[in-house]
Order: structure tokens, then sequence, then C-alpha cells
């Protein structure tokens, strides 16, 4: 067995009288006057550790931050210098190599921190994978030693030490040659205990003076901490150890690590396992857990669920702050329930457990350095700022601008432009009055309800759960503050954030918008994006695209000066003539837009489109029926660049045809390309979970002129029922409704045609809705048909001349056996 190493504090930390034991190869202090004590100093004053047993790996040289950032997982581009990020190794298969921290010098020149029990290998891995770039790596460790100054009089005691204010070191941020004790260090503030502090690295034979001018200057303070108490802390805070919550076997989006994994970013070892895990959908996940029962859960017991095994715990002990037996664990995804009951076997013993919220402990980093709080007067607050002004408070106004009343502000609009009357609208009248005005306005309309609907081309009678209204119907989404002001609107951005997951979840894409609004107003906003990202002017559009919005195209696409060509379909099995198609893309052009299922309904060859689309380097676009996605391939399995449609379908009712949603989503790199808002997913000052909005390229806000889109807002309570049809449906849901839609469309079908009275138009096969020739007036069937209490078809010769006494129906799971049978009977005139 080799020699254990030891830091250049291993002396003094025997004759401060600390507990040593060992710990990745090295020597180290467990602990001083007991672990709980050490804890409690850190959480209530300050500690100071010795963590000179961490690696620093210094990385040169021209390649230094492309080399670096093909190595790791987070996104190191947008690094300033002298700031720090958190990130992780990984292998190829997606598991962790190490977790570090990276210093930015400047774009040649990074410094590399990594554990203890790690360095050797991980020199090797970072050596290995190095060919081919202009790097030199130089192993440091040696020669440096770290010191980590913890707790909330962390700042109070080492602003004694060093000659600037320690306000300017921002939260992951460094100074470089700082003098502590007149020694010149390097000196952090990131942390790994939750609370506030600084990392100190300095020359070996300067650290013993640090260390001990430290304690001096922390007089009652501050306490010698060791490795016990660091690891109590850390767990607490939910912060990972390498070998338990990460490790060779354990991938950092199992161990929800993901806001440190860039999957957007052009590549890094272990992308392709870790998307592919992602798009699979988690196995496994890191839970928190409380003890239920008597006795605490340590590393690598297993934990089951009816005599199952279904995971082990990572870190178990008794929390010193918060008074419980907790603990964390990897556990299979479908058992990872807040409030979910776990079995952990300890010892010869199954003892029961709670999955609970993570983090334990709220960090209490300083974020935002700006201002110190203490000086914030709270009698200065205005706690009514949303009550109108009163006459008082305009007076007020009035004369700090030199005006008499509210006309005067409006004295420069010349007469002859005013109105000079009041406006011509009814005298106030009683609710009652109202409410009778308003519902014989209402009964104008044709109740839907009575009616059984056939009719789809864009807009579909699909079952809309009871829950739905039952959610959105409660004033937290009916009155929902706007999005801007992330503070006072985290439920709305959160259930923007959750529709743009499922949606792009659904598309198979890599990330989708806030939403649109509505899909033929998405898909014009994508040929668009099209245009801008490639540089060309010539837009493709198949004529099974919608009509509306082919004419919704023209009208934007005449002002963008592009050229518009649309390709006819093929008469015989209606769906985009494949040769017209090769004959028009060429290098000019932008984008082909395609609808899949098409407007006949009919499923188009699109693997054939994506080969022709991506040989000339254009963009394909498809506008999809999501509801088809539950058996179709989707459109990120075909190659889609951009995919768009209506998600009305997605448990919004028809409405008389609106308000509807749109939905976008695309590949990340086109993100910055794309209209309207993306909401993110962040932590906030306190580690919490938080979302805002990470994007907004509209011309309201700082683009201006230079803005992808006039979209100015994005449709979220349609969004919100589309999210909770969604996670309602469930992946077997929407196959269900998928597979009822085709079962029911294709019956309808068969039995029309049977009857000998109608025949079909094409021989494509279609997914809910089919086209069909009658021997009669398309108008005298859907009035035969109306006066049975059914919305007939759509009636194609209104936007196809050659389609004459041709008819679109629409078959959804809605439909029973019996609606069907009466819909053929009433259109063969029986």
């Amino acid at each position: 067995m080799s020699e254990l190493r030891k830091t250049t504090l291993n002396d003094i930390h025997k004759e401060m009288g600390a507990k040593i034991f060992e710990f990745g190869g090295w020597e180290m202090p467990l602990e001083y006057e007991g672990m709980i004590k050490e804890h409690e100093s850190v959480r209530n004053n300050a500690g100071l550790f010795d963590v000179s047993h961490m690696g620093e790996i210094l990385i040169q040289g021209e390649d230094s931050q492309r080399f670096i950032q093909n190595l790791v997982t987070n996104d190191i581009s947008i690094l300033k210098n002298n700031e720090v990020i958190y990130t992780l190794m990984c292998y190829e298969n997606g598991n962790v190599v190490d977790d570090l921290l990276i210093y930015k010098f400047n774009n040649d020149d990074f410094l590399l921190v990594i554990n203890a029990g790690n360095t050797d290998k991980d020199i090797a891995w970072i050596n290995e994978k190095s060919k081919g770039y202009e790097v030199n790596i130089n192993n440091i460790s040696g020669e440096m030693s770290q010191l980590a100054i913890q707790g909330p009089k962390s700042q109070e005691i080492l602003q004694n030490l060093v000659d600037i204010d320690l306000n300017e070191i921002k939260f992951f941020n460094f100074e470089k040659d700082l003098n502590v004790c007149k020694k010149t260090c390097i000196v952090s503030r990131t942390g790994y205990t939750g609370e506030d502090g600084f990392e100190i690295y300095c020359k070996n034979e300067d650290v013993k003076d640090i260390w001990n001018e430290i304690l001096k200057a922390g007089k009652e303070d501050i306490k010698p901490i060791g490795l016990g108490a660091r690891d109590s802390l850390r767990f607490e805070a939910c912060l990972p150890l390498y070998g338990n919550e990460i490790s060779e076997e354990i991938s950092p989006l199992e161990a929800g690590l993901s806001y440190f994994v860039k999957l957007n970013k052009d590549n890094f070892i272990g992308k392709e396992a870790l998307v592919k895990q992602k798009e699979d959908g988690l196995k496994r996940k890191l839970v928190g857990f409380e003890m239920i029962s008597k006795g605490i859960a340590r590393h690598g017991y297993d934990i089951g669920v009816n005599d199952e095994v279904i995971g082990f715990v990572t870190t178990g002990c008794s929390s010193p702050t918060l008074n419980k037996i907790i603990g964390l664990a990897i556990v299979d995804s479908k058992y990872a329930n807040i409030d979910g009951e776990i079995d952990i076997a300890i010892r010869k013993r199954i003892v029961k457990a709670k999955i609970i919220k993570r983090p334990f402990y709220k960090k209490q980093y300083k974020k935002d350095l700006k201002s110190d709080t203490k000086d914030i007067k709270l009698e200065n607050i205005n706690e009514f700022s949303y009550i109108p002004t009163t006459n008082e408070d305009k007076q007020k106004m009035f004369e700090r601008i030199g005006i008499n009343n509210i006309e005067d502000l409006f004295s420069d609009i010349p007469k002859n432009l005013r109105l000079d009357r009041e406006l011509n609208l009814d005298t106030y009248k009683s609710e009652l009055e109202v409410s009778k005005k308003i519902k014989d306005l209402a009964n104008q309309n044709i109740n839907l309800e009575k009616l059984t609907c056939f009719l789809g081309a864009g807009a579909y009678d699909h079952y809309v759960p009871s829950l739905i209204k039952h959610i959105t119907s409660r004033s937290e989404f009916y009155t929902a503050y706007t999005p801007y002001q992330a503070e006072i609107s985290q439920g709305t951005l959160q259930s923007i954030f959750e529709f743009q997951s499922m949606i792009a979840e659904l598309t198979k894409m890599e990330i989708a918008n806030a939403s649109m609004y509505d899909g033929a107003t998405a898909a014009v906003e994508a040929c668009i994006m099209a245009v801008g990202q490639t540089k060309r002017k010539k837009v493709i559009v198949s004529k099974t695209v919608h009509p509306e919005t082919r004419k919704i195209l023209e009208t934007y696409m005449k002002f963008n000066k592009c050229e518009i060509v649309e390709v006819d379909f093929c008469n015989e099995y209606g769906i985009t003539d494949i040769n017209s198609l090769r004959e028009n893309v060429g290098k000019d052009t932008a984008c082909v837009l395609i609808q899949n299922p098409n407007f006949f309904g009919i499923i188009e060859e699109m693997e054939e489109i994506e080969k022709i689309v991506h040989e000339n380097k254009a963009m394909l676009i498809m506008s999809v029926d999501p509801i088809s996605l539950g058996l179709l391939k989707t459109p990120g399995e075909i190659g889609a660049d951009i995919v768009v449609g209506e998600a009305q379908c997605l448990g919004n009712s028809l409405n008389f045809g609106g308000p509807y949603v749109g939905f976008m989503a695309t590949k990340s790199k086109y993100t910055r390309k794309m209209p309207g808002r993306i909401v993110g997913e962040t932590i906030d000052s306190e580690g919490n979970r938080a979302y805002v909005l990470t994007l907004q390229t509209r011309e309201q806000h700082v683009r201006r002129e230079k803005a992808t889109s006039n979209i100015c807002s994005n449709q979220a309570l349609n969004a919100l029922n589309a999210s909770i049809y969604m996670s309602v449906m469930g992946k077997e849901g929407f196959m269900e409704v998928s597979r009822q839609c085709i079962k029911k469309a294709h019956y309808a079908y068969n039995k029309l045609i049977q009857s000998g009275k109608y025949k079909p138009v094409f021989k494509g096969a279609f997914f809910k809705e089919f086209t069909i020739l009658s021997t009669e007036s398309i108008d005298d069937v859907n009035k035969r048909l109306l006066q049975n209490s059914i919305l007939g078809g759509y009636k194609l010769e209104k936007d196809y001349e050659k389609l004459q006494n041709s008819v679109l129906l629409c078959v959804t799971e809605k439909r029973r056996k019996e609606d069907i049978d009466k819909l053929v009977e009433i259109m063969e005139g029986r």
C-alpha cells in the first residue's frame, strides 16, 4: 500500500488535536472538537478548511477554450475573464469522470480544480482527450495549497487580511493576484457548504502563515473544520459528492444536475449518450428522503418498494441544522414522487422513509452584492403601488408639470382632428340588462354542443377532459400577471416552460417557444425564420398545405420581397408531387413548407421530401397535427429543421374559430432566430428552481428593428390547456386517441364508399380526415346533415377548382359508431 500524501498543514492539524483519517489517498483532518460543533460554527459564524488535497490543473494555449468546451458539459464560451463555472466531465456513455470548477484567466489560460481522489485519473483522461489540440497541460497540484473560509462571518473576518473590498468579488468570480496576509493569492467566491465564503489558493510555503492569521483575525467567531463537517454541510445543501451522487455509474442528468449540462452545445464528450438518455426519459432520479422510522441510512444501502429493489442510498446522516435524519438516493423514476414512501434495508431491518423536496437547506450565497439590504428604509416603500391615483394625486402632478387639467395634456392636437362630442355609446345599464344583452348575442350562434361534428379542415372536435377547465378556471391562471416580471409570475412562467418542454418532447425537437398566435401564423413565421437563417429568398410550399396558411404566407412574404412557389399535388394519391418538388427546389431555396398529415388528411412521403430539401441545403418546415404524433414518425425523427402546428386539438374547445394556439419547435442552434418568447429554468438567490423569460426577439424589446418577428405575445392560457391535456393523456393516452381517430375515420370512409353513392378521390393513406366524391352538391348534403343535427364536411371546391363535389370529412375519437352510422345513413339519403 502506498504512503498517504500529506498537506503542508498536516503537522498543525495534529498539534490542534485533529482526528486524522484517510481520504482519497490523503491524510486529512476528520474533526477537531466534534463534527456537530464544527458544522454549527460554519452555519452560524465561520469555519476554516484545509482543502489542499484538491487537484489543480493549468490548461494553456491557443486551443484551450475549444478543448475545454469539448471536454466538459457546461458552456464555458459564456465565461468572462475572472469568472468561475461549475461543470462535469463525462465518459462517452454519459456517466461522470469528475465534477470540477473552471477558472478563466483569459481565452488561452484556464485553471481546473478537481477532486482529490480523482486527480491522477482526471489528468490521464484530460491528457488522452487533448490529442489534436494546441494546449499545454500542467498539473500544479503539488505546488499549491487551498484554504476555504465559509460561513456568514467569513467576509467580515477575511476583510481584515486583504487590501480590496471583498464586495468586489461577486459570486462565482475571483481575483487572480490578491494580497492575503501580504501573500499573493487567487481568491474566489464559490463555496461547498451552502454558506457564503471564499477559497484561497496560495503557494505551499505561504499557507501556514495565512491559516494562522485567519484564525487569529476571527478569534472566537471562527474554528478549524474537518472534512466530516464539510460533508454534512454540503449534504444539507444537496451539493454532490463524487462517488456518492455522481460517479462512473451515475450520469449528471440522473443526479439532478441537468442545469450544468448544456445539450444545445455543438458537441462535448458524452453528449450523444446524454441526449438519448433525455429523449428516452430518465429511468433513475436523485431524490431526497426523510426517515419515518428510527435508523440512519448510509451510503450504498438498498431501497425498495413492495419487495422490489428500486435504488440505493447515496448519502445519509442526521442533519445538525434540521435535527432530522435525512438522505439522498438514486431511485427508479416511477417511484421518485414527493411524499412517496420507500423501504430502506438498514443491516437486517427494513426501515420506512418518505421522499421529500430538495435541497434540505436553503443556500445562503451572496449572489447580488450591489447593495446592502441594511440600507433599505422600509418606510419609503409604497405598499399600495397598484392603487389608482386619487384626485389629490392628480392635482399634485398637474401642478408639477404646469397644467390645470387633463385636457391641457392634449392642447397640441389641432381642434379639427378632435371628435368634439361624446362617444356614441349606450348609457350605463344594470347588471341584469347587460346579462340579457350578452345572452341575446350568444343565442345568435349555433349551439355546437347540440351538433355532432364531422367538420375538420384545421379545427377539430376532440375530447377536452373536464380537469382542464377545473384547473384553468382558477384565478391564478385567468388573472395571471404578465410574464415580464418573473418575481410575481412564477406560475405563469412555469406553465409556459412545461408547454415548451412537452412540445419539444412530442415533436422530438430540441427547443420550443412559448407558443404562437395560431398554427397558420406559426407556419409563416417559420418561413420568415428560414429566410433569415439561409439568406435566401425563395419559399416552396405544397398545395396540400392548408389554403388559409398559404394565403397568409403570400401576404407576409409579399412585403419581405420573397418568391413563393406552390408545388401541385399528385391527383392519384393526394400528396405533394415529388417530381415537381424536385424540379423546383434548388440552391436558391430557403425552405420547403409541408403539412403532414396534409390538408386532405393524407400522410405525406416525408422521407423522400426531406432528402430533396436537404440535398439543396434548404430548411424543411413541417406543419403537423400533434394528435397524429401518437402514431406517426415525429418531425425530429424525419429530420425537420422547424416544426409548427395548431395546438387547438390539445385540450382547447372549437370556440367558434378562436382563440387558438400555435406552436413552434426547432433545433437548438436556431434558438436565437426563433420568434416570440422562450422561458428558461434557472436558480434563484436562495438556490431554488425558478423561471424567467430567457429570450424575447420582438420589436417591443431591446432588438427593435432587428427583431426576428412582430409577434408580441404568446397564447398562455390556451398553451396551459394544451399542457394539461398532454400531461393528463400521457404517452399511452396520446396513442389511444390517435388509434381511435384512425380506426373510426377508416370505418366511416369504408361505409361511405360501400354505399356506392360516394367514391374515393385519392389513394393515399390518411389519418383522421379523408376526401370523397359525391354524386350531388356538397351544399345539399351538408344542409341535409345540419337538419339532422350533424355538422358536415368541408367543401373542397372553394379552394381547389378541380375537386368539384368533393368533401373533406373528419372523424375524431369522440364519434361513436352510432354517430358514424347515422352520418352514412343521412348522406346516402335514406
